[in-house]
């Protein structure tokens, strides 16, 4: 008898410990990580990332492959393609749609032409990881840090990137656009 009064005495603890904890103050919380990520106390393995500067976003998830001075990366049968000499297709509409697009939805891979140079790296999907704004901020910095916004030039908005956000999620439409801009 004595060790089942202990046993639901013990689990009347818990439980009261369990429930404090939950409606406490910031039991709930995101705790801050490096990088500017945030990983949510409540799902540990989920993790936000939070950076709305286009330049930040651009050296912690762009510079890897496109470099960080932006020129793109050729290593052997392998290669990521310049982001600089953009400021034409970034004048343009169309330009913005397809960065947004590519952005968003990789994995774009294969066959990239640039000048006389192929690139066959893989774009990360990052769509998911991304909100509409940190998009923005950072085609922003590539057309307006990285590139040399042309006369014309309009900055891209939250409303481009929402349109291409409900753009087909194929590799074919992404390729498509591409082959709608101007080579370069």
């Amino acid at each position: 008898m004595r060790s089942r009064i202990r046993s639901r005495r013990s689990r009347l603890i818990i439980g009261s410990w369990i429930l404090l904890l939950a409606i406490s103050p910031g039991a709930n919380t995101i705790a801050q990580t490096p990088q500017g990520q945030v990983r949510n106390s409540v799902n540990p393995n989920r993790v936000i990332y939070t950076p709305t500067n286009g330049q930040t976003i651009y050296l912690d998830r762009c510079a890897l492959c496109h470099q960080p001075d932006g020129k793109g990366k050729t290593d052997g049968s392998n290669g990521f393609p310049p982001l600089t000499g953009l400021s034409e297709w970034m004048s343009l509409r169309e330009g913005q749609l397809y960065v947004a697009h590519a952005i968003i939805y990789g994995p774009y891979w294969g066959d990239v032409l640039v000048g006389d140079q192929y690139y066959f790296g893989m774009m990360p999907r990052f769509g998911p990881r991304f909100t509409n704004e940190q998009i923005v901020a950072v085609i922003r910095y590539v057309a307006e840090e990285l590139n040399t916004p042309l006369p014309g030039y309009k900055p891209i908005t939250v409303q481009l990137v929402e349109e291409a956000r409900r753009l087909p999620d194929t590799m074919d439409a992404v390729r498509e656009e591409r082959s709608m801009l101007p080579f370069r």
